[in-house]
């Protein structure tokens, strides 16, 4: 037990910190076990600009996110450890610097290298590196790190939704919206939310899919459904459809939450079939070419199979990432 008189061992989180709550549930995992947690974006300038920055000048966001680390580090004390998830704005030069500044530098890929792929020229120079993509953990000899289940609720027997969607709108999420609520017996009960993030990604889109768009238009939202609403919509779902990004093959944060509750998944991403980390007849693959009587069937065979909850915890998640090698 660590006495009242020797000072926490100083932790610096670098994560987008635009990404929903993740990095706060993060730091408060890191928390319990005892450290102090500073934050700090993955990027600057930390804003729309930085994002831009990051898909058409990765070199000069590089040297600003390198110049803003050592503005603010440079008086403070060593730290610890430093955890970095996913890392956009950081480079070879940063590694470098972040390594004289603490006792360990981890990292962590919550998304494939072909969708980030500015980990590959410095992953290999922090103490350890892990990521949630399977194909890229096998073609890079990575350390594979699961996501977790952020869902705070327990397992209820009280399942008013036969399926439920609740996805942010991006690549071939809608067409597969579709499919799934044509594909649903007459009498279905769902619940249905794509989350729009914007005026003008929904008016790109509108132009790609015109007819798609209006559709499906009713249940296209521009304001985000709280992480409490939609756990308690999951929890009370016997189905649930993930939708992991073609670039991606890494297990949603989604897929843990269904399992921890005891929903079944139907899940566009073949990998997390594979994986061995869902009970058999808990999830189900629906291909990209996948055609109406297929998926019909699909969700008939998840409705007859009840699914014993089992959670991987916040916890799980920080003893694998952390693990020394």
């Amino acid at each position: 037990m660590r006495s009242p008189l020797t000072p926490s061992p100083r932790c610096l989180l670098i994560a987008p910190l635009s990404f929903y709550s993740f990095h706060k549930t993060v730091a408060a995992g890191l928390e319990q076990r005892g450290y102090e947690v500073e934050t700090l974006n993955d990027e600057n300038p930390s804003n729309s600009f930085g994002k831009v920055l990051g898909k058409v000048a990765l070199a000069l966001l590089r040297r600003l996110t390198l110049r803003s680390l050592r503005q603010l580090l440079d008086d403070r004390p060593r730290y610890d450890l430093v955890l970095i998830i996913k890392g956009r704005g950081l480079g070879p030069a940063a590694i470098r610097y972040l390594k004289s500044r603490a006792d360990r530098v981890v990292g962590y890929n919550f998304d494939s290298f072909r969708f980030n792929p500015s980990p590959l020229d410095w992953h290999h120079l922090t103490d350890r590196y892990c990521t949630f993509d399977i194909q890229d953990a096998r073609s890079h000899g990575l350390a594979l790190v699961h996501l977790f289940s952020a869902a705070e609720i327990s397992p209820s027997t009280e399942r008013p939704y036969d399926l439920s969607i609740i996805q942010r709108v991006h690549s071939d999420r809608l067409a597969f919206a579709e499919l799934i609520l044509h594909s649903l017996p007459d009498n279905a009960r769902k619940f249905v939310f794509l989350y729009e993030s914007s005026l003008l990604t929904f008016a790109l889109g509108l132009v790609r899919h015109p007819w798609l768009y209006a559709r499906l238009l009713t249940y296209i939202s521009f304001k985000p459904l709280s992480h409490a609403r939609a756990m308690e919509v999951l929890g009370g779902s016997r189905i649930t459809f993930d939708y992991a990004h073609p670039l991606q093959s890494g297990v949603t944060i989604r897929c843990f939450e269904a399992q921890s509750l005891g929903v079944s998944i139907l899940t566009n991403n073949e990998e997390a079939v594979r994986c061995g980390l869902f009970a058999e007849g808990s999830i189900a693959h629906l291909p990209q070419d996948a055609d109406l009587p297929t998926a019909a069937a699909l969700i008939e065979q998840l409705l007859r199979q009840p699914v014993a909850p089992k959670r991987r915890s916040l916890s799980d998640f920080l003893d694998d990432l952390l693990d020394r090698p």
